[in-house]
Order: structure tokens, then C-alpha cells, then sequence
């Protein structure tokens, strides 16, 4: 990945010691990159081992409803993205805005919220990654921890944002590989499953002797489940929390062409449904499945909370093969998973906290040299932040079911900064922090008053975690839009539009303003796009048509709605208010379809990013070869 970095430095005009590309790729980046992106960085350990446990549990419908619970989310912040370009287009991050719009105590209200999703997400994606690594291979579990986000810090604090971009396009060609091969070996080469009818048939065997309680029948291939229905709720409330929250989607969003951030996002949240819920139906189930054969590993509580269960499974069914690809899935999810979460922190605390606080006439080369200090910083808090979490219990399935609780309570404030003009520094700052204490008050009494204690188990039952995650969202939003609504700001955009970006010293191979990005995008879309096009860009120096974004802002709302309609009411309501049991032929289909969107999700990260940047890498390859 450095040596990548070393190449683009030398072959192209982006320089990783400029802060506008360190931090926000130059705000440059096509969609296919973006899409890559997107889908890597929300594929943490988490994705890949909790989609499978939460089949392994619940049946099918744990793998559909974990992926719900995260596709949602990154298609609506399509629609939310367009708002960013459109209002505040030169802003590095979230909390930056909010002081533009609310001052300092909606600036540390935000920046608190930011701060605690990405440690959470950090330590989610150290101990899924630290769990498996350690389970494969021996390694000492604590060491897993802090070796982890140390290696992955040397190549973001080298080459910032786009190199996590990158790094998450090569990552995924290789995780989808994988995935592919594990989908392929269970249900068509496998002497043990190696068919969806075998599968079929090993899961009504389970369901005789070990029936999940609530679904129908007790069987694991109905979506017709009290606490799949409960699980789908809360995983959407996570979720929203987790999007809205998190600086590496704003960063995203900031980095991406203001003309295909929307598509993008819409695009990688159509892509990413492919991951968790393949993982479910090839990992989830398969394990289940196998559950019934006597030399199959016993799995524990403890196990099963730690994400092992698909482990089992590879392992199992592949060997030592199985094991080696296992490791390597997580390994490259992490990886890219945690220098998204990096990259993400540094921004966060070198311009909301650094900059804005400490040194307010910070050079760009100031703010990318107390970057690459805070990306080692969050390495080593992260490492030992999961490393006490490991030492009192606390796995990955619990923090999944505490993440909604500790999120949840910004989407609303935190989505309205951007889209809704009459918020006002009362609503964003008692929705978001008053939200987020009314969540806490409410789980800590629920595990009380529900199981008669609070202990690390009591704390992540699933009605507990619902009643949190419920009263975080709700509480959010009737603070922030209730107390907007009594007290309207009425704020006016051209505010934060005009928002600058950190001061840039010329320096040899820096980029010093957006001309040069804009020379080099226009070059490009001379090759392939008509003079209208070209003239967009001239007729705006940031690269922004107006008129366009808001016709996108409506388009992908419009769109959004129609996708959430299909994917939240269409196919699961009626599959779960019937009385129905997957048939043999039903789960067969439900297999086509999961290989079809593996194969869609494949183009979107794999072939598009490649096929738009043909004439950039094309320029290179001829540089590199003296041409």
C-alpha cells in the first residue's frame, strides 16, 4: 500500500502532504472507488461473523435482516449526501458544520457523538478480527489486539484517505473471492451439504432436535420469528446510529465527485446487502446445519458470542484450506474495516479538536502531520480499549447489541444539521446528548427491572438492548425536532457553504486548490462526456451544479423509498405473516439469488472502479515505463 502511495505521489497530482487529499481525497473520487469503499468499510468482522451468528440463531431470516439493518442506512445517506454537497460542500467533517450552525456546544455535542461510535466500531471490528485470528492460529489474544490496528496505522498515516480507498478496492476483490469459493464448496461441491436440497434436509433434522424458540415450527427456514422480527428492529435502529455517527461515512461523502456522491452511496449500500447476507446462508446455516454431525466441534455460549461459529463451519467443511481462507476474510475486513475507522478518528481530532481548539491557524501541513500522530494514537487507545473489553467479558455480539444504544440518539439531530434549516441548537444538542442519557437510564432499568440485575449477561439480553436502542432513536428525534418546532432557527445555508478549507502552503506536488483536481477531472470527461458536461464544471469552481443536486436529493429519495418499500415490507412481511416453511425449491431460489447479487456487488466494486479510471491508470502504467 505504500508503494502505491509512493506511485501516485510521484505519477499524478495528488499528494498525500496535502491535507485536502489526506483527508478528503481532494474531494475527487468517481463512484466505482467510492462504491468499493463504502462496501469494505462497513464489511468490518462484525458483518462477516455476526450476519452468520445471528442465522445460526434465529435461521434464515438473521443473515436478511442484519444486512436490512445496514443497507438502509447507507442508501439513505444518498439522499443525505446530496445535502452535504449541496450546503456544505468544503467541510472536512460533521462536527464542523454543527459549530457553523449551533457554536461550541453543538460542536462538542457532535464531536462526543462521533467520538464514541467510532471507538465502539473500532473495538467491534479489533475484537471480531482478534477472535478469529486467535482462534486459527494460537496467536496470544491481547497481542491480536494492539498488532492489528499497528500495522494497519502504518499505511493510513503514510497515505490518508485515498490509500484506504484503495486498499479497500484490492481487499475486496479478494473478500468476494472467498466468499464465492465458501458458496460455491457448501452448496455445490461439498460431499458433506453440497446441494440446497442437502442443506434443506440437514436443517429440518436440527429443527426436530434443537427448535428456535419462536419461529414456526421451530424451524430454521421461516421468516416467521418473534425474535427475528424484534432482532430486525433493533439492527435498524443500530444501524442508522452507526451511518449517521460515524466520520468515515461523512468523510466519504465529502471525498466523493459532488456529481456522483449520491449514486454511489445508493449503489454501495445495493452491494453491501450481498455480504452479510450471503454470510448468513452460506456460514450461518451451514454451521447450524452441520450441528447435527457427531464429529462437529461443540460450540459455546462463549463461542457463538465471539462470532465462531462460521469458523467452525470453513473449518469443517475445507480443512485447513478452509481455516487459511477463513483468516485471511477477516483479516483483509479488518484491515480495511479499521483504516476507515482511522483515518475517520484522525480527521475528527486533528481539525475538530486540534485545529479548531489549539491551533486555529493550522497549515495544511500542520494538520496532516498531527494526523498521522492521532492515527497512531487511535491504534494503541483502540487496542487497549478491546483489550479491557475482553478482560470483563464483553464479546463481539454484546457491543453489537450496545451500539444502537450509544448512537442511536444522533441520527436525527446529527441528519437534520444538513437537510433541515429550522433545527435548532436546543434540538441538536438535547437530542443528541440528552438522547443518549435517556438511552442509558433506560437500558440500565430495563436489565434491572427485567432480569433483577445489571451484569455484563443481563445487559445484552434482547429485550433489554431493544428497549435501549428504541428509547436512543425515539428520544433523539422528539427532542431535536420537538424543541426545533417550539424555537425554529431558520438558518440560513450560504453559512455553511462558505465554510473554507484549511490553508494550503505551496508546496512541490501539493495540491494548493481544487484547480488541479478539476483540470484532471475535466481532461477525463472531455474523453467520454459531452460539452454540456464540461461546461458544469466550468460554470462552478467547486464543481457544483445546484440545480442538479437537488433534483438528485429527490430522485434518491424517491428511489430510497421504493428500495426500503421492497426490502422492509414486499419480501419479508408476507414471508413472515404466513404460516410457512421454506420449501426445498424456495431455499434453492433464495441461493440463486444470493450468488446473483454477490455477482452484481462484484462489478460494482471489482470492474467499475478499474473501467473508470482506465485513463488515469493508463497515464501511469506509460510514466512508470518511461513513456
Amino acid at each position: 500500500m505504500n508503494g502505491i502511495t509512493w506511485v501516485q505521489a510521484r505519477y499524478s497530482k495528488f499528494s498525500p502532504n496535502s491535507a485536502a487529499e489526506f483527508t478528503a481525497a481532494s474531494r475527487s473520487l468517481k463512484t466505482g472507488i467510492v462504491v468499493a469503499g463504502i462496501l469494505s468499510s462497513w464489511t468490518w468482522s462484525l458483518t462477516l461473523l455476526q450476519s452468520a451468528t445471528e442465522s445460526y440463531n434465529l435461521g434464515i431470516s438473521g443473515g436478511y435482516w442484519y444486512a436490512v439493518g445496514g443497507t438502509l442506512q447507507i442508501a439513505v445517506f444518498s439522499v443525505i449526501a446530496s445535502k452535504v454537497k449541496l450546503n456544505a460542500n468544503h467541510a472536512t467533517t460533521f462536527p464542523e458544520v454543527a459549530y457553523v450552525r449551533f457554536g461550541t456546544s453543538g460542536h462538542l455535542a457532535f464531536l462526543w457523538c462521533g467520538i464514541v461510535c467510532n471507538a465502539i466500531v473500532s473495538s467491534c471490528v479489533l475484537l471480531g478480527g482478534g477472535a478469529v485470528v486467535s482462534a486459527l492460529t494460537g496467536m496470544n489474544a491481547y497481542a491480536a489486539l494492539f498488532l492489528i490496528p499497528i500495522g494497519v496505522a502504518i499505511y493510513v498515516a503514510t497515505g490518508g484517505l485515498r490509500a484506504t480507498f484503495i486498499s479497500d478496492a484490492t481487499h475486496t476483490f479478494f473478500l468476494l473471492g472467498i466468499l464465492f469459493c465458501f458458496g460455491f464448496i457448501t452448496y455445490t461441491k461439498s460431499a458433506i451439504i453440497g446441494s440446497p436440497a442437502k442443506m434443506w434436509e440437514m436443517l429440518d433434522e436440527v429443527a426436530k432436535t434443537v427448535p428456535v424458540e419462536g419461529n414456526y415450527h421451530g424451524s430454521y427456514l421461516t421468516f416467521r420469528s418473534r425474535l427475528g422480527a424484534i432482532f430486525a428492529v433493533q439492527s435498524i435502529i443500530t444501524g442508522f446510529g452507526l451511518v449517521t455517527c460515524d466520520q468515515g461515512y461523512w468523510s466519504r461523502a465529502i471525498a466523493s465527485n459532488p456529481s456522483t456522491t449520491a449514486k454511489a452511496y445508493f449503489l454501495g449500500g445495493f452491494a453491501w446487502f450481498s455480504i452479510p447476507f450471503a454470510c448468513g446462508t452460506i456460514l450461518g446455516l451451514g454451521a447450524r446445519a452441520l450441528s447435527i454431525l457427531p464429529d462437529f466441534p461443540v460450540l459455546t455460549s462463549g463461542d457463538i458470542g465471539a462470532g465462531l461459529a462460521s469458523v467452525a463451519a470453513v473449518s469443517y467443511l475445507m480443512g485447513t484450506a478452509g481455516s487459511v481462507l477463513m483468516l485471511l476474510l477477516v483479516f483483509l475486513s479488518v484491515t480495511s474495516a479499521l483504516s476507515a475507522e482511522l483515518i475517520a478518528t484522525s480527521t475528527l481530532l486533528s481539525y475538530d479538536v486540534y485545529r479548531h481548539y489549539f491551533r486555529p491557524n493550522a497549515s495544511s501541513h500542520d494538520v496532516v502531520y498531527a494526523s498521522r500522530w492521532f492515527i497512531l494514537f487511535w491504534a494503541l487507545f483502540t487496542g487497549g480499549l478491546s483489550s479491557i473489553f475482553k478482560a470483563v467479558g464483553i464479546n463481539l455480539g454484546w457491543l453489537f447489541n450496545f451500539l444502537g444504544v450509544a448512537t442511536a440518539s444522533g441520527v436525527f439531530p446529527i441528519a437534520l444539521t444538513f437537510t433541515w434549516k429550522n433545527l435548532s441548537k436546543t434540538g441538536a444538542v438535547a437530542g443528541s446528548l440528552g438522547g443518549m442519557t435517556i438511552a442509558l437510564i433506560v437500558w440500565l432499568a430495563t436489565a434491572k427491572g427485567l432480569r433483577g440485575e445489571i451484569t455484563v449477561s443481563t445487559l445484552s439480553d434482547q429485550w433489554v438492548s431493544f428497549a435501549g436502542n428504541a428509547a436512543a432513536i425515539v428520544s433523539g428525534g422528539v427532542l431535536s425536532i420537538g424543541l426545533s418546532h417550539w424555537q425554529p432557527a431558520n438558518f440560513d445555508w450560504e453559512k455553511s457553504r462558505s465554510i473554507t478549507a484549511v490553508r494550503e502552503l505551496p508546496r512541490d506536488k501539493d495540491i494548493t486548490d481544487q484547480e488541479s483536481v478539476e483540470n484532471d477531472e475535466k481532461a477525463d470527461i472531455e474523453k467520454e462526456a459531452p460539452a454540456a458536461s464540461v461546461r458544469s464544471i466550468d460554470g462552478a469552481r467547486e464543481g457544483l451544479d445546484r440545480p442538479a443536486l437537488e433534483r438528485t436529493y429527490k430522485f434518491y429519495g424517491k428511489l430510497f423509498a421504493i428500495y426500503a418499500l421492497i426490502v422492509i415490507i414486499i419480501i419479508p412481511v408476507p414471508l413472515g405473516a404466513s404460516p410457512y416453511v421454506f420449501s426445498k425449491h424456495f431455499l434453492a431460489g433464495t441461493v440463486g439469488v444470493m450468488f446473483i447479487w454477490l455477482f452484481v456487488a462484484a462489478f460494482l466494486v471489482v470492474f467499475l472502479p478499474v473501467i473508470e479510471s482506465r485513463h488515469a491508470l493508463w497515464r501511469i502504467t506509460r510514466q512508470l515505463f518511461g513513456r
